[in-house]
This record gives C-alpha cells, structure tokens and sequence, in this order.
C-alpha cells in the first residue's frame, strides 16, 4: 500500500470545504477540489472513499455534536424538579443561547448543513431536531397535565408544523449569514413571538 503524503487530507478537506460552500454538495467538483488541493482525485478515493465520505468528514461530528447537545439539554431538564410553563420558557430561553453559541464557533460546518447538503444523509438535519423537539414537546404536555392536546388545541400536525417553523426560523441566522450580534437580537425576537402563541395554546380560554 502506497504510503499516503502527510498534509494532503487536510487541503482536500479545505478545498473541499470551499467547493462545498460555494456549490453545494450535489454540484461540487471532486476534479475541482484535487486540483485546488494540488493533488488528484485518486486521493480523494484512497482518504474518504467518495464525494460523501469527504462531505461526511467535514459536518458529521457537527451535526452529532449539535443533535446531542440538543438531547443531553432536554435530558437534563426532564430530571429536574418539575417548573411551571414560564419558568420552563426562561431555562429552555438560556440554553438556546448556548447552542447558538455552537452555530458561530462553527458557522461553515452548519451552513453546510442547513444549506449545503442536499443529496446527503444531512439533508434532513434540521428534520431530525424537530421531530425529537415534537417527541418532547408531547411528554412535557401530557407531564404537566395541560389539556392542549386533549381538547385539541394542539392536534399533532400543528405541532410538528410550530416546532418546524421554530427550527427552520432559528437556522435562518446561518441562511441569511448574520452577524452573531444580530442573531442574538433575531432569536431573542423569535423566542418572543413563539411564546406568544404557545401561551395562548397552553390556555384553557383559547
């Protein structure tokens, strides 16, 4: 077996990183990011396999750390003492800080997940966070003994449709590439409006 030159997996993956983010996954060049990595394709074959496994290489510990993060929070909170709505809106509130804190100390990997990544196994990132935000979202209803799902103020369809508004708008900051100033004023605006309208679904009065 060829003895592979140290330091050109880590330009394939750099160049691969700029094809990726200029072009998207499914237009991206393997010919073009060899030659920017002044190496062939071949290479690219011998270190990652394929045009997926280089793509894989660059996000999958990002989206694993960030899906984790998200679980280990909610775990976290379900062993705590139980808390009234609000005050489960002030700690959920602080630790969504947290993980946008995560999107800016790697911003490209996450835009290369929420943008980037059609014809990937990433392609339903956002998805996955949302269906396990759905799953939660029932178990702290139904723990609290609301009736919003009982008298159908909250039928499933809505819900999954209100988590997914909520993600898709929080991933909007890395869309649209904010500053991470200006994300924090966006979410902080964002949490506002959506509390708005879960307290009104929380209501019996609705």
């Amino acid at each position: 077996m060829a003895k592979q030159i140290e330091g050109v997996g880590d330009r394939l993956l750099q160049c691969a990183k700029k094809e990726f983010l200029a072009k998207g996954y499914k237009d991206a060049s393997l010919r073009t990011i060899a030659e920017n990595a002044n190496t062939s394709t071949g290479s690219i074959y011998t270190r990652f396999k394929d045009k997926a496994g280089l793509f894989n290489e660059i996000v999958e510990s990002t989206a694993i750390g960030f899906e984790n993060k998200f679980r280990e929070e909610i775990d976290t909170f379900d062993k705590m003492p139980q808390m009234s709505w609000e005050k489960m809106m002030e700690y959920t509130d602080n630790q969504l800080f947290k993980m946008i804190d995560m999107i800016y100390d790697d911003f490209d990997s996450f835009k290369l997940l929420v943008c980037r990544a059609e014809g990937t196994v990433f392609s339903e990132f956002i998805h996955n966070i949302v269906e396990f935000h759905v799953e939660y979202t029932i178990k702290y209803i139904e723990s609290i003994g609301n009736d919003a799902i009982i008298s159908k103020r909250l039928t499933p369809e809505l819900l999954h449709m209100l988590c997914s508004s909520y993600w898709s708008g929080i991933f909007e900051i890395v869309a649209h590439e904010m500053s991470k100033e200006d994300a924090y004023e966006y979410i902080y605006r964002l949490k506002r409006f959506f509390r708005c309208g879960w307290n009104d679904i929380f209501s019996s009065n609705s």
